[in-house]
């Protein structure tokens, strides 16, 4: 009993380990997915990275829906998306505690 007790507590530990990684990279997975799209060139993503701008100034730009002013992208982002992405964004921004260099490649 003891060892099937064990082996279920071990399955649920195991499970939840695996998904943590992919809840916690989702706006990251968005952001390559959806974001990249767009900012492309020569037929590649852009190097384009949540360090680009401070946390605020990414609040900031979500906040005045800056977007817009090039592209509306309601159609392509829903605003749960846009919000994971946002998350994503100043989670990571360049004067955050876990800053992330790398760009959509």
């Amino acid at each position: 009993m003891k060892k099937l007790i064990i082996s279920g507590m071990l399955a649920g530990l195991t499970w939840a380990l695996l998904l943590t990684p992919c809840l916690a990279a989702d706006g990251k997975g968005l952001f390559i997915e959806k974001c990249g799209s767009c900012h492309k060139t020569n037929g590649e993503a852009a190097t384009f990275a949540a360090t680009k701008y401070a946390s605020m100034q990414w609040d900031r730009f979500f906040e005045r829906n800056k977007h817009q002013r090039k592209k509306d992208i309601t159609a392509l982002v829903t605003a749960s998306e846009l919000n994971d992405i946002k998350e994503y964004l100043v989670s990571h921004a360049a004067d955050s505690d876990q800053p992330e260099a790398v760009g959509l490649r």
